[in-house]
């Protein structure tokens, strides 16, 4: 099996979403507000049993002329059991798989990615514009900083809707937005963002004393293909042999690593962290063990409804051949402790899409050296 990370240059987090409420809005007069909102109205609805939805949708800002994407905010409509949303940009050579997969504004399931094109995941080979989690409101891109987007381009808007979270179990119709501000490309001078993805493998057997028939891995990982779809399987497998380890028999860890070598020189200018439920604490470090080691990021109690970005009190060089380890610490233990979890089966736990899955993926917002 092929599998590479990519760098979103091309269209898979350009995340605006990694840098925090900070700075230097451009002048209000070439502001232009773009709004746009699913066509309608969800009700999500988890295959086989499973507590997860992911469902895609095209969107059309109707943006009038080439532009830069100065801030960018996913509304969710119901709060409580949208889990994370993804922007996509969707290229010219998706574009008519999207209007059919749409339905005209239905929407499709997209597990692993958006479903066009082929692609492998989410987080292999993923055409992200932007993202939301929970403890985000509106991005605002830094001065001198921002995202381009042409006359014309269309959104594949990807929500995760956990029904675990349903309030009482009731789980009702949703209908999110996207909105955004631009100043027109001509004439503009700004730096682009493009990100980095740094994931390692999630290996979490059940803690001692606790036992069930998805406590066996392999058994998880079909039931993980059940409940979301085969890819997410794959994706498990490939995320160990990206990092080394081998993908049928790898050993379980209450701790996960991987290093990555850099192909290109780049300026690091905001980190940020995503793991599920069962997450603790989060680093990303440039060169470690090197007397040019520097740690960019550092989360040591991570909260899940707080994702937000880091930004770099001075913007770090990256170079071709430099290395960036990734480094996740989890306690399974929460299974049976948190309310979203504790009714659920007991299962050896690995990457997964699903809110009950885990990850351990470290994102950095960047710019070309």
């Amino acid at each position: 099996m092929k599998v590479k990370i990519l760098s979103i240059a091309t269209a898979a987090l350009l995340l605006t979403s990694l840098i925090p409420v900070t700075a230097g809005a451009a002048p209000a007069a070439k502001m232009k507000r773009y709004s746009v909102a699913m066509k309608k109205a969800h009700l999500p609805s988890a295959p086989n049993n499973g507590t997860d939805d992911y469902r895609c949708f095209l969107l059309d800002p109707k943006v009038t002329e080439d532009s830069i994407i100065r801030t960018i905010e996913f509304i969710p409509q119901k709060k409580n059991y949208v889990h994370h949303a993804i922007i996509f940009r969707v290229t010219d050579a998706d574009l008519a798989e999207a209007v059919v997969a749409d339905k005209n504004g239905t929407g499709w399931p997209c597990f692993g990615g958006s479903g066009l094109g082929g692609m492998l995941s989410t987080f292999i080979s993923s055409p992200w514009l932007s993202s939301w989690a929970p403890g985000r409101g509106k991005d605002i891109s830094p001065a001198g900083y921002g995202t381009p987007f042409k006359k014309g381009e269309r959104f594949v808007l990807q929500v995760h809707y956990n029904l675990l979270a349903a309030n009482g179990g009731k789980v009702e119709t949703d209908q999110s937005k996207i909105v955004m501000e631009t100043i027109p490309a001509k004439g503009a001078r700004i730096k682009q963002l493009h990100v980095e993805l740094f994931p390692a493998p999630v290996e979490l057997a059940c803690p001692a004393g606790v036992t069930g028939p998805l406590c066996d891995r392999k058994q998880s990982l079909i039931d993980l293909a059940a409940r979301t779809s085969a890819t997410s399987a794959f994706e498990a497998a490939g995320i160990n042999i990206l990092c080394g380890q081998d993908p049928f028999k790898p050993a379980a860890s209450l701790g996960s690593r991987c290093d990555k070598v850099m192909t290109s020189n780049f300026t690091v200018i905001a980190a940020a962290p995503h793991m599920h439920l069962l997450g603790r604490t989060l680093t990303l470090t440039l060169n470690p063990g090197q007397s040019s080691e520097k740690v960019l990021l550092d989360v040591t109690n991570y909260n899940f409804d707080d994702q937000s970005a880091t930004t770099l009190k001075s913007p770090v060089a990256v170079k071709a051949g430099d290395t960036i380890r990734v480094e996740c610490t989890f306690d399974p233990t929460l299974r049976q402790k948190i309310a979203q979890l504790k009714s659920l089966s007991p299962r050896y736990v690995t990457w997964g899409e699903g809110s009950s899955d885990e990850m351990c993926l470290g994102v950095i917002a960047a710019t070309k050296a």
